[in-house]
Order: structure tokens, then sequence, then C-alpha cells
């Protein structure tokens, strides 16, 4: 069961077309959900919205996921810069999850995320969901579609056995209850410089690596995933996760905010930001 679910709204762009996602996420098993939605004081010029067509959008939301099984759901219409508000929400709650659309009211082919959603994921110390949605006509919010039909059809751990990544686990396991076709498990060790590492070495690597993605196998077999296979391959990370998320069509990658190199002062990865912006598919950022 999760704990709490924050779900910002932006109920006049693309909220719409999350509605089936959110659902199966309360589907399997939410405690709790907050639903937001921030009226942009940069589009009323600071003046008081009115509230009570919003109020009632949220409302139908409510309904939804209490049907969906969620005990206590929380609506809130509130005026600000949405990203601002949303972060102030992550720091007094701290939601278990956080879920946005990749995209808001503005569906721009050219911007790979919606600038609320970038500076979330940027900022937020919880984990963030990023429901891909597709642009099928540009600018208009009626026209996109979630990129996949089935959040958890099949579900990609992309991980360097660092604490970011062991983070992830909880959240896969929860996930065995939506009962996925297949977990896909990849490990990408960096070889694009061999000169570093002597054939011994690398010998030690492999061995090494290939024990803890099949502890790791065993581990989530005995959640109850279907099927589990594992993919331990060399190059760049970037390219060999967006490569096995494109070849094996995936549904949600799940990954670690931060790999075993993070930097301190650094919000997320390079590895991270990268497949965030690039997948074709739902990404789960676990911090």
């Amino acid at each position: 069961m999760m704990e709490r679910m924050l779900v910002p709204l932006d109920l006049y762009g693309a909220a719409p077309k999350m509605a089936s996602a959110v659902e199966e996420l309360a589907r399997l098993g939410v405690a709790e959900a907050d639903l937001l939605y921030v009226v942009n004081i940069r589009d009323t010029g600071g003046m008081q919205a009115l509230k009570t067509e919003d109020e009632v959008q949220l409302g139908a939301w409510r309904e939804r996921l209490e049907a969906c099984g969620v005990a206590v759901v929380r609506t809130e219409v509130v005026n600000g810069i949405p990203w601002i508000e949303i972060l102030e929400r992550i720091e007094a709650r701290h939601p278990s999850l956080v879920v946005m659309g990749s995209h808001g009211r503005t569906l721009l082919s050219r911007m790979l995320l919606g600038s609320t959603t970038e500076n979330v994921v940027h900022h937020s110390t919880a984990p963030v969901l990023i429901l891909r949605l597709k642009i099928l006509e540009e600018g208009d919010p009626h026209t996109c579609t979630l990129a996949t039909d089935r959040l958890f059809r099949r579900i990609l751990f992309a991980t360097d056995f660092s604490g970011d990544a062991e983070r992830c686990i909880p959240y896969l396991d929860w996930m065995a209850g939506a009962a996925p076709d297949e977990l896909v498990i990849a490990h990408v060790q960096d070889t694009r410089h061999p000169g570093y590492v002597s054939p011994e070495q690398m010998e030690e690597f492999n061995r090494r690596d290939s024990a803890r993605l099949r502890e790791l196998k065993e581990h989530f077999l005995a959640r109850g995933y279907p099927s589990v296979i594992t993919e331990l391959t060399g190059g760049n990370a970037i390219s060999e996760i967006l490569g096995i998320a494109r070849t094996m069509e995936v549904s949600t990658i799940v990954m670690g905010a931060k790999g075993r190199h993070g930097v301190a002062e650094t919000i997320l990865g390079g590895v991270t930001e990268t497949v965030i912006h690039r997948a074709p598919c739902h990404v789960l950022v676990v911090r």
C-alpha cells in the first residue's frame, strides 16, 4: 500500500488524458491522495480566480479515486506559481509519490518536458512519476494521449547498484501487485574506455554484476512477477537504457535520481536527466 500520492493537475490542459493512469495507480493500493490544481497567477494577473468550476472538476476526480479504493482523497485549488506551490506541498506533506504529466496546458513538440514538470522533477525531495504524453497535434491538449495504455505492462528497472537504485526496490515490489507481464532489470557497464580495465578486472566485474542481477531476479520473482529477465550490457548507459526501452516496448522505466558517481550538489545524475527527456515511455525517478 502506497501511503500518500500527490497529483498536481492542469485541469484545462492534459489532465484528462492522465486519468486512466492515475486510476491504475489508485487501484494498486494508495491510502491517501492529494489532488492539487494551481491557478497560475501569471495567467490571471494576480486576480482571484473563480474556483467553483475548478472545485467541481477536482470533485469528479476525487470520486473516481474513491471508486478505485483510495480511502482519503483531498482536493485543493490555489493561486500561485504552479511548480512552487507543488514543491511547497511536497516539503510539507512528504508524499510517497508525486504523479505528473510530461506536459501541461501547452503542448509543444520541441519541449521534451513542460516547464512545471521540469522544475518539480529537478527540485522534488519525493519520487516523481512522469506520465509521458504523446503529442498528436501541437498546442492542443485534447489531441494528446498517454504513451502506453498500461503503466505496468512491462517495467524496466535501470540499476547501477547505487543507493538511489536500491531505493527503487520497494516501489518495484509495490508494482508487482499490478500483475505486469514482465520486469526487465538492466545494468550497463561503462566499457567506453577499456584501456583502464584489465581483462581480469573485467571478468571479475562481470561475475559480480551477474551475481547481483541474479539476486534481484530471485527477489522480484518471489514478490510475484510472472517473468523477470536480466540484461548485462556495456557501453553508454543512456543509449543502452533507451535502446532497451524502445526494443522491448517498455511501458515504465524505474531508476534512481543519481548514480554511484552523482555529485552531491547536483539534483539529478546525467544519465537520469537525459533518460527523463528522451524516454518514449513513463519514467519513475526515485530519491
